[in-house]
């Protein structure tokens, strides 16, 4: 679809992506299924696609993986995307196009823990120093932003605890002391939770927007994809580290997130709604000790939010009225009808599992003594869930 018609999110996710170059006539692109892909001419052959804009060789990306690159970069205002085969291969290469021996990193200490991970012990291992900062940081990070520091990444709502920082701020202050130094800095942004639908990095001055498209765009928990939506500036690259550690997204997955793209903004819409019906019973829930959502007006985070966002995802946390054992908590978990316990989230069906403080967390930690619990709102009746829970909390409060 030509980027000249100003149209609404809901309509770009039916229609992008689906150019005739692509589908040949079908609504949903057939999966090409394809490592090899023949030239007719000598001088095609060895026309190198620099710009990997056309269907040269089944790593580099497919008719399927260009037009979910294409449709995603539409709705985020991105450049160009890059479709990869899981969303912590989505953050590998776009973090580690950036980094080398002595770079300095800045990580929030609400990072999704193997995303931590990587930072700290497989990019470590080659010389790259992670430091990790408050979830809630904002103008002090100019204190730690050294002449190495090569790259700030950031996730808001923070994983488990759903920080949010003044992200506005952060960019700006992070800006400005990069070129008080006269250094450039990549600011990386996970925004799985609200993204692409309510809230737009890109539009924001950050650099990279990282999406788990295993969740949402998926939207069925039946593929691993990731989408890394990339400025002007950046995706060259990003496209090359994928390209030089082999990282790409299969055609038959490009085409389950295609499919799963054309009816995400309902999905979320509904799994919004009814995450913000669950969020305000869970609080009136003498068992319940603190909602962890920053659309509630009572979330700490929760004018961060307003800034920013245009919805939420259906992702929560809840801390509990005190330490509860794995037995006691087994007697709530194991016998819940509806919600089931499991990685990942985003899909149709509800999960909830016990989560903790990520490894190197340091701030803010007093908060978290009690047991905490994750829970994902799927697309079940509402009532039906409460009432799910309801049953769950007296098996807790009676063992």
């Amino acid at each position: 679809m030509s980027k000249k018609k100003k149209i609404k999110p809901n309509t770009s996710l039916v229609h992008a992506g689906r150019d005739k170059k692509f589908a040949n006539g079908a609504v949903n692109i057939p999966p090409y299924r394809s490592s090899t892909v023949l030239f007719d001419t000598l001088e095609e052959y060895k026309g190198w696609d620099h710009d990997y804009k056309t269907f040269r060789y089944g790593r580099l990306g497919s008719p399927n993986s260009l037009a979910l690159e294409e449709a995603y970069s539409e709705l985020t205002g991105a450049y160009r995307s890059i479709a990869t085969n899981s969303g912590m291969s989505a953050i590998n290469i776009a973090v580690s196009a950036f980094l080398e021996q002595g770079s300095h990193v800045l990580v929030t200490e609400g990072a999704y823990e193997p995303a931590a991970e990587l930072f700290k012990k497989h990019l470590g291992s080659f010389g790259v120093e992670t430091e990790f900062i408050s979830p809630l940081i904002g103008k002090e990070i100019s204190e730690l932003i050294k002449a190495e520091t090569k790259l700030v990444y950031l996730e808001a709502p923070s994983s488990n605890t759903f920080e949010i920082p003044d992200i506005n701020l952060l960019v700006q202050t992070i800006r400005d002391k990069s070129q008080a130094l006269g250094t450039e800095i990549i600011i990386v942004f996970d925004n799985t939770w609200a993204g692409p639908l309510y809230f737009k990095p890109i539009e924001q001055g950050i650099d990279i927007e990282i999406q788990a498209a295993t969740k949402y765009v998926v939207g069925h928990s039946d593929a691993m994809l990731g989408l890394v939506a990339c400025t002007e500036k950046t995706y060259q690259a990003v496209k090359n580290s994928a390209r030089n550690q082999g990282i790409s997204a299969g055609p038959d997955t490009c085409y389950l997130g295609l499919r799963g793209l054309r009816t995400m903004a309902l999905r979320m819409n509904a799994q919004y709604d009814s995450a913000m019906e669950v969020a305000n019973w869970l609080e009136r829930q003498n068992i319940v000790e603190e909602v962890l959502y920053p659309p509630l007006k009572s979330s700490h985070s929760h004018e961060n939010w307003e800034k920013n966002f245009t919805g939420g995802g259906s992702l929560m946390s809840i801390v509990l009225n005190k330490q509860y054992s794995d037995q006691e908590l087994a007697s709530m978990l194991d016998h819940m009808e509806l919600f089931a316990m499991g990685y990942s989230w985003g899909g149709f069906e509800s999960l909830i599992t016990p989560c903790q403080l990520q490894k190197d967390r340091i701030s803010d930690i007093d908060r978290f003594n009690n047991t905490f619990l994750r829970l994902h709102i799927g697309l079940e009746d509402v009532s039906d869930l409460i009432n799910d829970l309801d049953s769950g909390f007296n098996r807790l409060k009676n063992k």
